[in-house]
């Protein structure tokens, strides 16, 4: 997102190159888990010797810390400012973020904007709106997702227009996650250009477009969505590991409650009974009603 990206993952938006590809070689694998050994060896000490952070602390690293300073505390900063309560009330300090993000353009690390973009978009902020939308407009490839997700997390109706463009982008990532904003957006005017992607070559801008266009009450995408809520299909895509199969059937069944079809209604209640995750069962039951 990337509805994993269909849903807002507050551990780590960074915007994904579509939905659920994951490709990963194996001669990376244990240079990766040493990587990440040493990490979570640096994160304990950290916790052990650290106080709790503000936000206000994170974004004066932001400003003045070293490259990796600067994209890890902007990262940690887009983790708070997806809870409500850790939003600070001065209004000083979102002028500040609008000047760290202004900034971050000559930043040798894209890192650095994608996780302030999304620091903004999480923040829920209107005051970022006509900044992140200046910024698409020059973004490069690395950060033209990032604030196309960002845009779509302040649900700004008046933004629409500025992403359907990017539908028809060439590359398949940016469409994607172009289709999940413009559902988290829900302005009605946006439904004709996202049943145009119920026709795209990449599945991910399909199942995105499906389950926007659910979560606006139109049944347009009902094929795709009773695909998404069958393994035999996911299956058919090795890069979907089970636990993103479970990920995009809520989103499914999520999208499904909005229009309550029949078959969809059938579907769920068989997987109610059959689903091996327990989790898609409970939310199937609840959108049943039993």
């Amino acid at each position: 997102m990337d509805h994993s990206e269909l849903k807002d993952d507050a551990e780590s938006d960074q915007p994904k190159e579509s939905f659920l590809k994951v490709i990963v070689h194996s001669f990376f694998v244990i240079p990766f888990l040493i990587a990440v050994f040493g990490l979570l060896l640096f994160a304990a000490m950290h916790l052990l010797t650290s106080e709790k952070r503000s936000a206000q602390d994170y974004l004066k690293d932001v400003k003045t810390g070293s490259e990796t300073k600067r994209w890890q505390s902007a990262f940690e900063l887009s983790k708070m400012l997806s809870n409500p309560k850790a939003l600070p009330e001065d209004s000083g300090f979102y002028q500040d973020m609008l000047s760290a993000f202004e900034q971050s353009r000559h930043d040798s690390s894209p890192l650095v904007r994608q996780y302030l973009a999304l620091a903004m978009g999480r923040s829920g902020k209107t005051i970022f709106v006509t900044p992140l939308i200046k910024a698409l407009k020059d973004a490069d490839d690395a950060n033209r997702p990032t604030i196309i997700y960002a845009l779509g997390m302040l649900k700004e109706p008046k933004t629409a227009g500025e992403i359907e463009p990017y539908l028809n982008d060439p590359d398949a990532r940016v469409r994607s996650i172009a289709a999940t904003a413009l559902g988290n957006i829900a302005n009605p005017a946006s439904k004709s250009a996202l049943k145009k992607v119920l026709n795209d070559p990449e599945p991910n801008a399909q199942w995105g477009a499906a389950i926007s266009l659910a979560g606006m009450g139109d049944d347009s995408g009902k094929t795709i969505l009773l695909k998404l809520l069958s393994r035999d299909y996911l299956a058919k895509f090795s890069e979907v590991d089970a636990g993103e199969q479970t990920q995009l059937m809520l989103a499914a069944v999520e999208a499904a409650a909005k229009i309550k079809d029949e078959d969809l209604m059938d579907r769920l209640t068989e997987l109610s009974k059959t689903d091996r995750n327990m989790k898609v069962r409970a939310q199937c039951l609840k959108v049943i009603g039993k």
